[in-house]
């Protein structure tokens, strides 16, 4: 018995145990269910956008220059002699208006100049007043002779006396000697006025060379002497820059920049110089500033001669135009933009004007066009796109899905 059990195990356990596993595995793959399929969706790149809307915009041209004065002069005496008195604030830097005395030559010399020429005149009027009445005395004296002439002889003398009868001849030399002196004594008041000198205009020193007791001489410079009621400046702008602006009449700022702060004064471009630069191929204009000196309210600095400043011009107004990054501009004349079903699409558009940072486009775009902004790596037309506006990820309704 135990001889057939042996006998059992060792020639039905091992077919039956394969049939029960076999059995086991086909109730198992029998009651699995089918695995589940997913789709794979491809979520587009991510991009930021920029909404079109067109506006009216100024042109603002920039440049740089010089301030440099508008008048600047050199001063010198039209008269010699010593320097007797000198104003304290005839010094570089000594503010003065127009009209004010700057400083005075002795005048003892032109005082006894002007009361010679005085007495010469006295003089000359003595005289012309004595020719005169000689010439009444020679004309009462032709008449008379005239008168007697008819009683003698019943006849009148139609003839005229001679000049030199009238003393005509010495009333002219007296009338002549009276200019003479008159002028001589116009000119010795004019040379007593000009020992004092005057400021010409508002203006302020640059540099002076005088002290009290210093003799000068006629057309010798002894100061330098430089407008404040208005600056200039002579603003470099690229030659293309120049048909946006009205010359003369275009409006500016000029802006000065000191230690972080940034200082405006108001100023109108006066004229074009109607030179280009040799080196740097600049046309230039010229922006006048009116009281530059004047402190301010707002200020609490001068614009003062030789600062170097930036200076914005503007120019013409254009109408829908949509202002982008830079670098929303593709190839120079194309913009990307996210159409309506989530896909890039490539928009060609005309360029009005090109700064730094900044393009204006007139004519391609509608209002509400997605533009993009951000850098896309291969971009091309009908990439699938999501879109960040306003620092949020939209996804477009119609975005398709791919396997």
């Amino acid at each position: 018995m135990e001889k057939t059990k042996k006998s059992f195990k060792r020639y039905f356990m091992p077919p039956l145990i394969l049939i029960v596993g076999v059995a086991i595995m086909a109730s198992l793959s029998a009651s699995r269910q089918k695995p589940h399929r997913e789709k794979h969706v491809v979520p587009g790149v991510l991009v930021q956008v920029q909404v079109v809307k067109p506006e009216s915009r100024q042109v603002i041209v920039r440049g740089h220059g010089t301030v440099k004065p508008r008048q600047e002069i050199n001063l010198s005496a039209q008269v010699s002699g010593k320097i007797e008195w000198v104003d304290s604030r005839f010094a570089a830097g000594g503010q003065f208006n127009s009209g004010e005395p700057l400083f005075r030559i002795e005048q003892s010399d032109y005082e006894l100049g002007v009361e010679q020429a005085q007495a010469r005149v006295a003089g000359a009027e003595y005289g012309f007043m004595v020719a005169s009445a000689n010439k009444e005395i020679a004309r009462t004296e032709w008449d008379n002779m005239q008168s007697a002439h008819r009683k003698l002889t019943g006849k009148a003398e139609n003839s005229q006396p001679d000049a030199l009868v009238l003393r005509e001849p010495q009333l002219k030399q007296a009338e002549a000697e009276l200019a003479s002196a008159n002028a001589a004594l116009s000119l010795a008041k004019l040379r007593l006025d000009r020992t004092i000198l005057y400021a010409p205009f508002n203006c302020r020193i640059r540099q002076e060379s005088i002290d009290k007791g210093q003799y000068l001489n006629p057309g010798v410079s002894v100061a330098r002497l430089f407008s404040t009621d208005m600056v200039e400046i002579d603003v470099g702008i690229p030659l293309s820059e120049v048909m946006w602006l009205d010359i003369p009449g275009a409006t500016a700022a000029v802006h000065l920049h000191v230690d972080g702060k940034t200082f405006i004064w108001d100023g109108k471009v006066d004229r074009s110089v109607g030179v280009i630069g040799e080196k740097e191929r600049l046309a230039y204009v010229v922006v006048q500033v009116k009281d530059p000196l004047k402190i301010q309210d707002d200020k609490d600095i001068e614009l003062s001669i030789g600062t170097f400043v930036e200076v914005e011009i503007r120019g013409h107004f254009l109408d829908n135009i949509v202002s982008l990054p830079r670098q929303a501009l593709r190839d120079d004349s194309n913009v990307w933009v996210v159409n309506d079903e989530g896909l890039l699409n490539v928009r060609k558009v005309s360029v009005e004007r090109m700064i730094p940072g900044e393009v204006l486009i007139s004519d391609g775009l509608n209002t509400g066009d997605k533009v993009i902004l951000s850098s896309i790596i291969g971009g091309a037309e009908g990439m699938k796109l999501r879109v960040m506006l306003n620092g949020k990820i939209s996804n477009p309704e119609n975005s398709g899905d791919s396997q």
